[in-house]
């Protein structure tokens, strides 16, 4: 049986309304009110020009972030950038079970310097 080719998530990126997209239980990641000012002078003067990474929970049709649980938080902590956005948020899904999506977590927050 061959492997099936393997295609980057960034290459799919999904219009998700809001309200279907919930944290994780597991991200360890904080970040400090400045820098969460900073995130959203960011995302108000350039819009959101990462997508969030989710899973997607098919039996309650809901989206589990792996990564971008602060993006989300500007969204959800601004009005004036949800209805910029139409509620909409630009999502990227990954397949993985539950340890490896706790694994991508890790990655992506050390990657960024954050623990």
């Amino acid at each position: 049986m061959a492997n099936k080719e393997f295609r980057s998530p960034v290459y799919n990126i999904i219009a998700v309304p809001f309200e279907k997209i919930v944290p994780n239980t597991y991200n360890p990641n904080n970040v400090a009110p400045p820098e969460m000012r900073l995130l959203y002078d960011s995302i108000k003067e350039d819009g959101y020009t990462m997508p969030i990474v989710c899973y997607h929970v098919k039996s309650n049709d809901k989206y589990v972030i792996v990564d971008g649980f602060h993006r989300w938080r500007v969204m959800r902590d601004y009005p004036d950038i949800y209805e910029r956005e139409k509620g909409m948020m630009p999502v990227s899904i990954i397949d993985k079970p539950l340890s490896g999506r706790m694994a991508s977590t890790i990655r992506h927050n050390r990657a960024r310097g954050n623990e």
